[in-house]
């Protein structure tokens, strides 16, 4: 991930795909600033290509809780995209335009990255004709002009004279292939903020008031809770609390304060429970009630 975000980007809101029910977020930039702007990590559930069954060093895209999806949406921080939706959308535009412009900026991309291997491939050259005392050549930059080539899509639209000069001294380029993280590029910027009932998602107080205070979250299953609570980052921290969100009006097994009391003092942390009581017939806020267990007789 870069060290830090584009300063530009700071305050615009991060786009989350909906895939199959979750809640994924491809853009690497996107995925630090919800780290540092808004205290979510997520979970890496990605794999790499040449080694698709491993799952320690997973990468992305990173996963989002539903709740973790609600909270950041009530505070106009992301909102979310059904991917099939906005994806057939724009596919089946009829817009030239539009495709070329996508069209332009795979282009682009791929150039950038050809740059960036002769680069490379000129300093490793460099460094071994240094070594053995050889005049190193240079490597001449690529121009990062656009060269698109016209489908049958594109048909009815007539290349200008700078596309067919870029053509001409691009073809005997060899550019690289990659594979985008992104396509916003694809997407116009009126699909990618639906209706509300497009970005709906699981209700939690307990993720919501837990984010805004500044805490963050990870899964807390392998300590037999909920959520894992840390004061700051979780590359950083080790957690303080092990919590788990109820109803108002839900009766809670005492095996259940008895097993994740013991379990979180076990492991030096604090059992974290917490409820929101909405009003009945009132203009009050819902409050949000947490008690902290901790189990002093081991």
């Amino acid at each position: 991930m870069p060290d830090t975000p584009p300063s530009g980007d700071w305050d615009n809101p991060v786009r989350i795909s909906k895939i199959a029910g979750q809640y994924l977020v491809f853009d690497p930039a996107a995925a630090a600033l919800l780290r540092r702007r808004d205290n979510v990590s997520g979970t890496l559930v990605g794999t790499t290509p040449q080694q698709p069954t491993q799952n320690v060093f997973l990468g992305l895209p990173i996963e989002l809780r539903p709740e973790e999806a609600d909270a950041l949406i009530r505070c106009n921080t992301a909102y979310v995209v059904d991917a099939a939706t906005a994806h057939l959308s724009s596919l089946s535009c009829r817009d030239a335009d539009t495709r070329r412009a996508y069209k332009q900026s795979l282009w682009r991309r791929k150039q950038v990255a050809q740059q960036a291997t002769s680069d490379r491939s000129a300093r490793r050259a460099a460094d071994v004709a240094s070594r053995f005392g050889r005049p190193s050549v240079p490597i001449a930059p690529i121009s990062l002009s656009i060269n698109v080539h016209q489908s049958d899509d594109d048909a009815g639209v007539p290349l200008s004279g700078s596309d067919k000069t870029v053509r001409q001294t691009t073809n005997n380029v060899n550019i690289c292939g990659i594979t985008p993280i992104s396509s916003g590029d694809l997407i116009s910027s009126i699909t990618l903020h639906p209706a509300s009932d497009v970005a709906k998602a699981f209700d939690g107080p307990l993720c919501r008031y837990l984010q805004t205070t500044k805490f963050y979250m990870t899964p807390g299953l392998r300590f037999g809770a909920r959520y894992s609570v840390y004061p700051g980052d979780p590359l950083r921290f080790h957690a303080h609390f092990m919590a788990n969100q109820y109803g108002w009006h839900e009766e809670i097994p005492v095996l259940d304060v008895v097993s994740g009391g013991r379990l979180a003092t076990a492991v030096k942390k604090a059992f974290l429970m917490g409820g929101q009581h909405t009003p009945q017939g009132t203009l009050s806020q819902p409050l949000l009630c947490t008690i902290s267990v901790e189990w002093a007789a081991m």
